[in-house]
């Protein structure tokens, strides 16, 4: 396996271990439609009124902050995520836990790095209990910056307490990968269909991340 000699392992969630479609759907359509209907606006007042206040917190702690969702929304954003009909959409990627496993069984240390907020990954895990796999979970908001900024990556470093010569990031989000680079890690594979690169920054790409358990 490519990185043989890395310990750890910095791995994102959405998009690397589970689908994206959940909070694409949640916050695209579902929120704009409860967001409409309890304001008697049409559905297409709805969703320019939300995705225009989704814009402009994009790449910020309150992004993915529910709690600032709710009181902004005026919606029990947690409930709304536990729904049966919202829950259903919340998938593995296929293969995804056979990699988990397999990095375990090689004694790497995992950890999940998160810009969800606590309370949506509960949500997340109460489907698919991932914890299992992980030494510790990170919700990037609990430290005070998103993943797109070179601080969170400075703080992980001290909190985890690692090396970030021996350590590893898996994830989807190129600027996340381009921040994280300027904090120290070298070690970056990018999940994606497309290779990207810039400057001096050049992950290693992968289709998916199941296929890192098969990677030379």
């Amino acid at each position: 396996m490519k990185f043989i000699d890395c310990k750890y392992y910095l791995i994102d969630l959405d998009g690397v271990i589970l689908d994206t479609s959940y909070d694409n759907y949640f916050w695209q359509e579902y929120i704009p439609k409860v967001y409409a209907k309890k304001n008697n606006i049409s559905q297409k007042d709805g969703i320019n009124y939300t995705h225009t206040l989704f814009h402009y917190k994009k790449k910020t702690k309150d992004w993915y902050d529910v709690d600032y969702w709710s009181n902004i929304l005026d919606i029990d954003i947690i409930q709304e995520k536990s729904r049966k009909e919202n829950m259903s959409l919340i998938k593995i990627k296929e293969g995804a836990e056979n990699t988990l496993s397999k990095l375990k069984d090689d004694n790497k240390e995992l950890f999940l790095i998160t810009n969800a907020h606590r309370k949506t990954l509960d949500v997340k895990l109460s489907k698919y209990d991932l914890s299992i796999y992980f030494n510790d979970l990170v919700c990037s908001h609990e430290l005070g910056y998103v993943k797109e900024d070179i601080q969170l990556w400075h703080l992980l470093r001290n909190k985890l307490n690692i090396d970030y010569e021996k350590t590893v990031l898996i994830e989807d989000t190129f600027d996340n990968i381009q921040s994280a680079f300027h904090a120290g890690l070298n070690n970056l594979i990018y999940i994606s269909t497309e290779a990207r690169s810039y400057g001096k920054i050049v992950p290693y790409t992968l289709n998916s991340f199941s296929d890192l358990a098969s990677s030379a």
